[in-house]
């Protein structure tokens, strides 16, 4: 209420008009006391001169007589002034005869002060006293009191202020009265009676009869007020029945499952309901006549507008939208149609969220094109793209590659360091085939450690194609070769690649799918880290190897693996020992030497199996020969040990079990292994070899310098032997190249204290040569071939010679 009234003509007008008399009233009484100060000035100044004047005579009498007495009533006389609070009477020699004093008031107050500081005049008067003659008899001194003329005029000019402000406020009263009568008053009433009939809805009698404006207007306010209640009792019906359909219509809209927009031909939203809010993050009142495009993704309001044209009467018309909410954007689903209210052209729209089918969808897509892990494109993906290409290409005739890529022995790493590790080193290997393969090309994973990459558009030839096929190949080989750093170590995989260039008339995309694969083992059968391009040998090739791996599965079962055991001699013809070598007796009747299936079984995984029982059997016969009686020569028996055997967790306990039932010692145990494994798992393999080091267990690096050989394992391994490989051997000669590596071995194996024997001396120029060096341990065809146990037994107590 206190509230209302504060807005009110009447209150704003008794402010205004009071607010404008004080004013002026102040303004007023201002000048009125600034002219008083200066007047004040003048004649406070003249009233001490006055007084000064009348008593001078007196006073020049008295100093000129030097009459004491007389002097002192002049004194007096002039402090009876209130204006004058010291008067002094001096003879021209500047003695003082009369004096007379009474202190002066103090500022009392602000207003006191403010007028003292205001007032100019001089408060200190010199008055020469001259008699007749013109002789001058002494001078009169004369001090005024500045704060009680100021005192008095502050007085004076408060009452001046009083007297002005209510003088100011009766004249704002009396205007009150006067405006309130003829103004306030009858609007008052106006406005009142214009409330009264909101609620009557009927005129009784007029609130201003009076011929004037405010009775003009009173009389045109009733004249249309009556015309409209007439208007309103002809509505009232029509309106009661729209707003019942208007309610019928809203409810359905509020309560429908979908959002609901009803939108004009420019797409201005006209009517929304509740779920439209919620999809928007807008309330209904900032999205009325709101274009719709605005919250569009995909259609610009030009676009939008466009296509409401075309939508035909009772058709519905459905598209996809991404509606820009305050959520981000939101996927729709729209059906719209055209309807015609009033003979207007509506749109109707009806829009539902599909974020969650979207979501389905692309994790549906994802899943069935493209690797979990790698994000790459799955085995249906690349087939699909290399179909395409196939078509393509018989159309061109241009020419395409596929190649097939396998991780070596990445089941090693796998099983020794866990799939954890295993899966970061699969992402890096796909960040790094994606980076280096050109735009245009496809690098899907099919599983496991099996990457196959498409170049599409390769050349226009055959020959080029395989050129720049190769060459890519190399690069593929030397990126994936780099050092992965995973958990603050380095780890390295090579790969080996097989390549099928496309297209044949007469083959589809698994054809050309089996030929690269049959490639990619030929390329693991001629050393791994390389790359092979299929031919029909490869593929004969293949299937042979298919046989192998399908007889490994039953030869242990069946017992149809041999040792075989080849003498190590030294150059005094006496047997050191003998490195156990394992035969394959096939059920078709032919030997398979282990170079024709020990790759496949470590590929496979049938390595495991297979070295246990070699390990097994060479213990078992060892202790047999033992029993029998050794000579004394005779220090070790050789066994290779595969990586994927020697990373097993249980495999140094596997050792310490076997060696304990046969009751072998360790030092009669000689483990070879290869430089590969300890490049892979160094740390490892140091910690195991430690183990094993304690029994008394000899190690070997078997074919040392063929691999990637590092003086780190000879300086923190503890090795005892290093086998010089047979292709150092073969052929050797005084001064060359062989030579001279082989001295350099032997030289580093001195300086580490370390044993050296050398694989695959056949002839006594080859043992010459390698005795001149500095090698005196040997092993090959010119001492023993490898012999089966009972050849070799007989061997072990009967000398030999070399021709």
């Amino acid at each position: 209420m206190a509230l209302r009234f504060r807005h009110n003509i009447a209150y704003k007008q008794a402010r205004s008009v009071l607010l404008i008399a004080i004013v002026l009233g102040s303004i007023s009484t201002a000048i009125q006391i600034y002219l008083d100060l200066i007047q004040e000035n003048k004649s406070s100044l003249e009233s001490v001169q006055r007084v000064v004047s009348l008593h001078k005579d007196a006073a020049s009498s008295a100093v000129y007589r030097l009459d004491g007495a007389s002097a002192h009533i002049v004194t007096d006389a002039l402090i009876s002034h209130p204006a004058i609070y010291n008067a002094e009477l001096r003879d021209d020699f500047g003695d003082i005869i009369a004096s007379s004093f009474h202190e002066p008031q103090t500022e009392s107050n602000f207003l006191i002060r403010l007028a003292a500081e205001k007032f100019n005049i001089n408060t200190h008067v010199e008055e020469k006293l001259i008699i007749e003659n013109s002789v001058k008899t002494g001078t009169l001194y004369v001090d005024i009191d500045k704060v009680y003329i100021a005192s008095d005029f502050t007085g004076r000019a408060v009452a001046s202020m009083l007297l002005g402000f209510l003088h100011a406020v009766v004249m704002a009263l009396a205007l009150l009265m006067f405006f309130y009568r003829y103004l306030s008053r009858p609007i008052v009433d106006i406005a009142n009676w214009i409330a009264q009939l909101g609620r009557d809805k009927q005129i009784d009698t007029l609130p201003y009869k009076s011929e004037d404006e405010l009775g003009y207007l009173v009389k045109d306010f009733s004249d249309l007020w009556q015309d409209r209640q007439q208007k309103n009792l002809q509505l009232n019906s029509s309106v009661a029945e729209l707003s019942r359909s208007e309610r019928f219509s809203r409810s359905l809209m509020d309560n429908a499952g979908d959002a609901m927009f009803l939108c004009d031909t420019a797409t201005r939203i006209i009517r929304l309901n509740n779920q439209a809010e919620k999809l928007l993050g807008r309330i209904n009142e900032n999205l009325i006549n709101e274009p719709l495009s605005q919250f569009s993704h995909q259609f610009s309001d030009q676009t939008l507008t466009a296509f409401y044209t075309l939508i035909i009467n009772d058709e519905v018309t459905t598209y996809e939208d991404d509606f820009i909410t305050d959520e981000g954007l939101v996927p729709v689903e729209v059906r719209a149609n055209r309807i015609n209210l009033d003979d207007t052209d509506y749109i109707l729209l009806t829009a539902r969220d599909i974020s969650l089918r979207k979501e389905a969808e692309k994790q549906i897509h994802e899943l069935a094109y493209f690797d979990p892990l790698t994000k790459l494109p799955n085995r249906r993906l690349f087939t699909d793209r290399l179909s395409s290409a196939i078509e393509l290409h018989k159309e061109n005739g241009s020419f395409g590659v596929v190649l097939y890529l396998d991780l070596d022995r990445f089941k090693t790493i796998n099983d020794s360091l866990g799939h954890g590790i295993g899966d970061e080193i699969l992402c890096l290997i796909a960040k790094r085939l994606e980076n280096v393969l050109p735009a245009k090309a496809t690098c899907a994973r099919f599983g496991g450690d099996e990457f196959v990459l498409l170049l599409p558009e390769t050349a226009e030839t055959e020959e080029l194609c395989a050129e720049y096929s190769a060459h890519l190949s190399q690069k593929v080989l030397s990126v994936l070769s780099m050092p992965y750093e995973i958990e603050g170590q380095q780890l390295y995989s090579s790969t080996s690649i097989g390549l099928a260039i496309f297209p044949d008339e007469n083959l589809q995309s698994e054809d050309f799918l089996r030929q690269a694969d049959t490639a990619l083992y030929r390329a693991k059968s001629l050393g791994r880290n390389g790359f092979q391009f299929f031919d029909q040998e490869m593929q004969s090739s293949a299937q042979e190897r298919l046989q192998i791996e399908k007889g490994l599965h039953q030869a242990v079962d069946n017992g149809e693996f041999e040792l075989w055991f080849q003498p190590q001699y030294s150059s005094n013809l006496e047997m050191l020992g003998a490195e156990s070598l394992i035969r394959w007796n096939h059920p078709d009747g032919h030997v398979i030497m282990p170079g024709q299936f020990i790759q496949v079984a470590e590929e496979s995984g049938q390595i495991i199996e297979i070295g246990n029982w070699i390990l097994q059997d060479a213990i078992e016969k060892l202790a047999s020969w033992i029993e029998q009686g050794l000579p004394e020569s005779f220090s070790r028996l050789a066994v290779n040990i595969s990586p994927m055997q020697f990373m097993q967790v249980d495999f140094v306990s596997n050792v310490f079990r076997t060696l304990e039932k046969w009751n072998v010692p360790g030092s009669m145990l000689e483990l070879e292994i290869t430089e590969n494994m300890l490049l892979n798992n160094f740390e490892v393999a140091q910690k195991k070899m430690g183990l094993l080091k304690q029994r008394g267990i000899t190690f070997a690096i078997d074919d040392f310098g063929t691999g990637y050989s590092s003086l780190k394992y000879l300086q923190h391994l503890p090795l005892d032997i290093l086998k010089i490989d047979r292709s150092f051997v073969t052929d050797i000669r005084t001064g060359s190249e062989d030579a001279a590596i082989v001295e350099v071995i032997i030289a580093t194996a001195e300086k580490l204290n370390l044993s050296v024997i050398a694989e695959g001396v056949e002839t006594v120029e080859e043992r010459d040569v390698l005795c001149q060096l500095g090698c005196h341990c040997y092993q090959g065809y010119l001492y023993s071939k490898p012999l089966r146990e009972d050849a070799f037994v007989a061997q072990l107590t009967h000398p030999i010679t070399v021709e």
